[in-house]
């Protein structure tokens, strides 16, 4: 992305605007997650794997969000999440069905910022898997990215 003339600073400004977006943590990461997962992308389970544990996914849920046939999960919520996430990923747009389930458990904010997030890693997956982008050594530190972002240094 260095490559590109004055791309990477603003899609980094705003990748990281999530990190205080409505929803909690713990789903910006469950949906980061799913998307690796459903777009294949190594480099982005790289990156967020530790970060949806350390937001609070357990290491079994994390390791059923990590399996593409897994749907279903013994909160309701979590697997209307799932189902739209898959379906926006897999169509490139989600069903109605499943956006219909996901509003039953997010209001209309959150279901925006969810869709958001998820096109943006969509958009994150093809960058990374077309040019081939060689995976880290291991994750970001996050913690310092929140200060970062908190403290307007991004």
């Amino acid at each position: 992305m260095l490559h590109t003339k004055g791309q990477t600073v603003p899609y980094l400004r705003y990748s990281l605007s999530f990190r205080d977006a409505a929803i909690e943590p713990l789903v910006r990461e469950r949906v980061i997650v799913r998307v690796g997962v459903v777009a294949d992308c190594e480099y982005e389970l790289v990156q967020h794997k530790a970060e949806a544990l350390r937001t609070g996914t357990s290491q079994q849920v994390l390791a059923k969000l990590l399996d593409p046939r897994n749907q279903s999960f013994d909160d309701p919520a979590l697997t209307a999440l799932v189902k739209y996430v898959d379906s926006l990923v897999d169509n490139i747009g989600a069903t109605q069905d499943s956006l219909d389930d996901l509003r039953k458990h997010y209001p209309d904010n959150e279901v925006a910022e969810i869709t958001l997030l998820a096109g943006t890693y969509v958009l994150c997956a093809a960058f990374l898997k077309s040019l081939q982008v060689p995976l880290d050594d291991g994750p970001v530190d996050w913690t310092t990215t929140d200060h970062n972002v908190h403290g307007g240094q991004l």
